[in-house]
This record gives C-alpha cells, structure tokens and sequence, in this order.
C-alpha cells in the first residue's frame, strides 16, 4: 500500500513538472528484496537509508554520501547497488 502511495504521489509530481524537469525525474519499480532506498543526486552525492522493518521514515538513519573517488570508499558501493537495481527496474 505504500508503495502504491508513493508511485502515485511521484507521478502527480510528474505531470506538475515543466518539460525540462519532467525528463530528469525517472520513476522505476523492481520486484527484489529492499535492503536501501538510495537517491544518487548529480553523480556526486548519494542519499542511503536503511530498510528497517521495525522503524521506518524517520526512525531510520540516513547516510548522506559525497563522493570523494576514493575506490574503496561508500559511494562507489551504493553506486553499483542502484545502477544494478535500475538495469534490471521496468520504468513506470
């Protein structure tokens, strides 16, 4: 039921959008277990919470990671997560 709420209200936002800025929202699904919900913003900063089944929203720490291309660092982790998760996602 969340799931459907949250398509929904980013699809509205969608079609509220002008032109220029409905081509860069991009709204996809995928039928995997969560783990993290993960926003990477202009390929340099990647926003990461935790799926917690026992607190959700707020109660969830969030990660706000910049990428500072260090090879071993977080961002290239999380990276290769969502570009992993978005190759295999249907576009909605």
């Amino acid at each position: 039921m969340l799931t459907t709420l949250d398509i929904t209200t980013l699809t509205r936002l969608r079609d509220r959008l002008d032109p220029e800025a409905t081509k860069r929202l991009e709204l996809r699904v995928y039928d995997e277990t969560i783990r993290f919900n993960i926003l990477i913003v202009d390929r340099g900063l990647c926003i990461v919470q935790p799926y917690l089944p026992q607190a959700r929203g707020v109660d969830s720490p969030t990660l706000v990671i910049a990428d500072n291309t260090a090879a071993d660092g977080l961002f290239p982790v999380f990276d290769q997560v969502f570009t992993d998760m978005w190759e295999r996602s249907t576009l909605r």
